[in-house]
């Protein structure tokens, strides 16, 4: 084995180490957070999920912020892309694992559907664009989608809502005094938070030195970086249907479940991203 071969491997193994602990911190103590917070302040099935969705992207906000201030956009928009599709993939496996697919592809969650579906389409034509991709246009214009995200999502569920359709389970359940405690919650949070930026330094110098030094192509470390960081969404998907498996109709797994979907892959494409090119600029500025 060459030194330029010993030094990939160790450059390799340090990379897949420091995203693997984002993904654990990620995990076990924002998500944990999460989760306690909900039961402790009762918080909706539908608001729940789209948290849990936002704080899934958080691994991938790191892994792009921290290629991108180096200069290595192209690595952040195909974490973006990857971790998007694989999200659907790890969705996918888990509605056919727990056959949840009745409660899930109804009319009812098409607006979720929809919004996951074309937050993989955006960063794959994105990736066709060559310089254009890396604008503040175009970090603008996905921000503007994500607020259309927004809004959207706040009218089809209310129009919902008037008419009755619903999901039954969505509604907010009762806080749980006993076994949750909001102190807790916040503690995991925050330590989460901490925890998740100061690895993502060293993170973002770790991927400089493979792209830069070993001349690995971008679109490879994007594609092991959102492999890796897509490992918080496959907990929560598996969780999420796992908790409801006794119920006969798990409207309420199935309404965390989309939210959780479309929340992460949106907020990849009209958060992440744009912060990642608003970044990318300032340091080449």
């Amino acid at each position: 084995m060459t030194g330029s071969d010993s030094s990939l491997l160790i450059a390799g193994a340090q990379f897949i180490g420091l995203a693997l602990l984002v993904v654990g911190v990620t995990r076990y103590l924002l998500l944990a957070g999460i989760e306690e917070g909900g039961r402790a302040w009762g918080v909706p099935a539908k608001i729940e999920g789209q948290i849990l969705g936002y704080a899934t992207s958080v691994p991938e906000l790191v892994g792009t912020v921290a290629t991108a201030a180096r200069g290595l956009l192209g690595a952040g928009l195909w974490n973006v892309a990857a971790s998007n599709i694989i999200n659907w993939l790890l969705f996918g496996a888990a509605v056919l694992y727990y056959r949840r697919g009745s409660a899930v592809f109804r009319r009812v969650y098409l607006g979720e559907i929809g919004f996951a579906a074309t937050a993989v389409a955006v960063p794959l034509v994105l990736s066709r664009q060559g310089a254009w991709s890396r604008t503040p246009m175009v970090a603008l214009a996905l921000l503007g989608f994500f607020l259309l995200y927004q809004v959207a999502d706040r009218v089809i569920s209310a129009r919902l809502a008037d008419v009755g359709e619903a999901a039954d389970e969505a509604s907010a359940p009762a806080p749980d005094q006993q076994g949750a405690s909001g102190l807790r919650a916040v503690i995991f949070m925050l330590l989460g938070l901490v925890g998740i930026v100061v690895i993502g330094h060293f993170l973002g110098g770790v991927a400089e030195r493979i792209v830069v030094a070993l001349d690995v192509p971008q679109f490879a470390v994007g594609w092991i970086l959102g492999l890796v960081t897509s490992l918080p969404e496959m907990t929560t998907f598996f969780a999420v249907f796992a908790a409801a498996k006794g119920e006969p109709t798990a409207q309420g797994a199935a309404q965390r479940s989309l939210d959780n979907l479309a929340a992460s892959n949106m907020s990849n494409v009209g958060l992440v991203y744009p912060i990642g090119i608003l970044i990318f600029v300032y340091v080449a500025g």
